[in-house]
């Protein structure tokens, strides 16, 4: 005997007994059938034990017991699969048909039919020579499909608990499909009057004896018509749940064609086992958004299957999740998905909607993952979220490397700012984008965001946070499709610009030239760019100079402001834009700042931020001004000449007003450069005051200074 529990550990080539009494109820009627029947599991699994041939173990045959007295049959039948594995299709099967004899007295006259093609013809073929009756051919015939086991005309009556085992091998047709259900059935007739019984069993192509198995698909359905098709997105990867009674049975990985399978399942038709199926994104979790309801003959919803039936034998196929998400939140530079970002919808005027109103409470606030797509299932099961109402669409961005608020680079068509759109009107109209799908309304003809080739500013970006639903026409009235919601990147995550200039001093008439760099940081190509150099009043581009990575490429000219569009830069990559500017008659003197900024060509949002490179004008050392030398001398004589043999004094110091210093050399020279500017209309004066405080020792002025 087992233990108390019911369970425990059964060694190898051990065996276990079960003993129990059942009464039979006084009021039972004669000629009644009890039947009981055990079956063999692991509790370490999900499926069932398996016998010495791999095939699941079913224990031994129902134990049947007749009430009363007169003739009695019982008739079970098995199937299983020569050499294992799977039924699929031109697959040999072996078939057992047992008769028992319950009652007290002998049975007459007995006779075991099977009509290979009862109730489907066509479906299995015979093996020649394969039936045999308690391990003999003798009795044994065939004709067509129908194969005939006559146990009494050789054997006389069958003793009673006496029994009969037919067995015979079938070959399923190599050209059924994947899941079609085959059934067998098999007749005993005995006695005088004919009594009879049945016994039938099924299989599904594909599946395996004693246990279940499921199948399905997962993809990305644009057309809404619940069948994959070509250029449909396959989910590969995504995770399939299994829950017996809401406890993880098993997990599967879809395949590269969206396509999963589980075998070897517990048959739950007579066992009271709730299963479901739950549809998981590879980066998601248990509470991610739901971004399509389940597609199979049995309870579907937000991503899951419930109320499976799964027979012994059964191949269930179907069990599909088609997606439909509202659309892609995306990068508006880059144009890839953005991870993090979160969403809510919520009524006109800043109402709030409780998650109640969507089929999946989990959509209110969802953060998108890694293929940035949103999903809003509006169910209408409150007043705040039924009949006509507008909606507003909010969308955060992830904590890092985006701006707030809506982008400024591709921004919505309707916003709060303006006239909401209208959903319930959109379908097959002109702001349609696919009006081949009659019920829904797509606002871009992609199902996925725009690609950089896309111009920034064009229908093809177009999409809306402002829009009214109803419940008119769902789900074409009340969601939106292929609204594609773009976010800005901040600036400095996305280009990098800088300005130089090699001269510091310049003056009138010099040319200056100057580089800007621009820098992409991001990981993708930056397409659609321009490059808007403005300089300062007074400076004049010089035709013909400007470069782009060293080949000639001039700027478009308005006023005072050069702009190179259309650019693209690679990811990681680099442009440089080289130029001269000549300074012109009328600049004074003073510092000069040229400034550079990159934008989108289509919009012209900064997209980065503003470079600077500035020149000090001063005047020309030999054309704008006058140099100033003189030399401090002993004069001996006093008159103010130095003459022959009066020496210059070094080392002594002399100052400008304006705070410029120049000592002596050796010889008592000195030397001040572009001492005075000219002044048109008037001369100029110019002071120099010599430090008789840096004079030898013993020395004076003997001029006025």
């Amino acid at each position: 005997p087992l233990p108390a529990a019911g369970m425990g550990v059964l060694s190898p080539g051990a065996s276990a007994t079960i003993t129990f009494d059942l009464e039979v109820n006084a009021l039972t009627s004669a000629g009644t059938l009890i039947s009981n029947q055990a079956t063999v599991m692991s509790a370490e699994g999900p499926n069932l034990l398996t016998d010495g041939d791999g095939n699941p173990a079913t224990g031994p045959e129902p134990t049947i017991v007749l009430v009363g007295a007169g003739q009695q049959l019982a008739i079970t039948k098995q199937v299983s699969v020569v050499g294992g594995g799977a039924a699929i299709a031109g697959a040999q099967l072996e078939y057992v048909v047992r008769v028992l004899n319950l009652a007290t007295v002998a049975a007459t006259d007995v006779v075991i039919t099977d009509d290979l093609g009862d109730p489907v013809a066509g479906q299995l073929a015979y093996d020649p020579g394969s039936a045999t009756l308690n391990g003999v051919a003798a009795g044994i015939t065939v004709v067509g499909s129908l194969i005939t086991a006559d146990y009494s005309t050789g054997n006389g009556d069958l003793a009673v608990g006496g029994s009969l085992i037919l067995r015979f091998r079938a070959t399923l047709d190599g050209s059924l499909a994947t899941g079609t259900n085959v059934t067998n059935n098999a007749t005993v007739l005995w006695n005088v009057p004919t009594q009879s019984a049945n016994a039938s069993v099924s299989i599904a192509v594909g599946g395996m004896p004693g246990v279940g198995t499921l199948n399905g698909s997962l993809w990305h359905d644009i057309d809404f018509d619940a069948t994959q098709a070509g250029g449909e997105t396959p989910l590969a990867g995504w995770f399939v749940d299994l829950n017996r009674n809401n406890q993880l049975l098993q997990t599967v990985t879809a395949d590269v064609s969206g396509g999963y399978t589980m075998t070897g399942l517990p048959p739950n038709d007579s066992s009271g086992d709730a299963y479901s199926l739950v549809f998981r994104a590879p980066d998601g979790t248990r509470n991610s958004a739901s971004m399509g309801t389940a597609n199979s003959a049995y309870t579907d919803g937000p991503q899951q299957i419930t109320d499976l039936v799964v027979p012994g034998g059964s191949n269930v196929l179907n069990l599909n999740l088609p997606i439909q998400p509202n659309g892609v939140v995306y990068s508006a530079i880059e144009r890839t998905p953005i991870r993090g970002a979160s969403l809510i919808l919520e009524r006109e005027g800043g109402i709030s909607i409780p998650s109640s109103c969507f089929d999946d409470p989990d959509q209110q606030g969802q953060v998108t993952r890694g293929e940035g797509f949103y999903k809003f299932d509006l169910n209408g099961s409150s007043a705040v979220c039924s009949g006509s109402a507008n909606y507003v669409l909010r969308v955060t961005p992830p904590a890092s490397g985006f701006a707030a608020g809506e982008s400024q680079i591709i921004p919505p068509t309707s916003s709060p700012a303006s006239t909401p759109f209208d959903v319930p009107n959109c379908p097959t109209a002109a702001d349609d984008a696919v009006p081949a799908t009659i019920a829904h309304c797509e606002v871009q003809a992609s199902a996925l965001a725009p690609p950089t080739s896309v111009s920034a500013v064009s229908p093809a970006t177009g999409y809306h946070t402002f829009f009214t639903f109803d419940e008119s026409a769902a789900p074409g009235s009340a969601q939106i499709f292929n609204n594609h919601v773009a976010l800005d990147p901040s600036i400095d995550s996305a280009v990098g610009l800088t300005k130089t200039t090699p001269l510091v001093n310049v003056s009138i008439g010099e040319l200056v030239p100057y580089e800007i760099t621009l820098i992409n940081g991001l990981s993708t190509t930056l397409p659609d760019l321009s490059i808007e150099d403005r300089y300062p009043a007074g400076f004049r581009y010089m035709e013909g100079s400007a470069q782009i990575d060293g080949k000639p490429t001039e700027p478009t000219i308005e006023g005072r402001v050069l702009t190179w569009s259309g650019l693209s830069v690679e990811a990681s990559g680099r442009r440089t834009v080289a130029l001269l500017l000549a300074v012109g008659a009328g600049v004074t003197e003073g510092e000069f700042t040229n400034r550079a900024l990159a934008l989108t060509s289509s919009s012209g949002v900064p997209l980065s931020g503003e470079a600077r490179a500035t020149v000090r004008v001063v005047p020309d050392p030999d054309f704008a001004c006058t140099d100033v030398l003189g030399k401090v001398f002993d004069d001996r004589n006093g008159d103010g000449v130095q003459d022959q043999g009066e020496t210059g004094l070094s080392g002594v110091r002399l100052v400008t007003p304006r705070g410029l210093a120049a000592t002596t050399d050796a010889h008592g020279r000195y030397h001040i450069t572009c001492a005075v500017v000219p002044r048109e209309g008037r001369g100029s004066n110019f002071v120099l005051k010599l430090d008789e405080r840096t004079l030898p020792s013993g020395y004076r002025l003997s001029t006025r200074g």
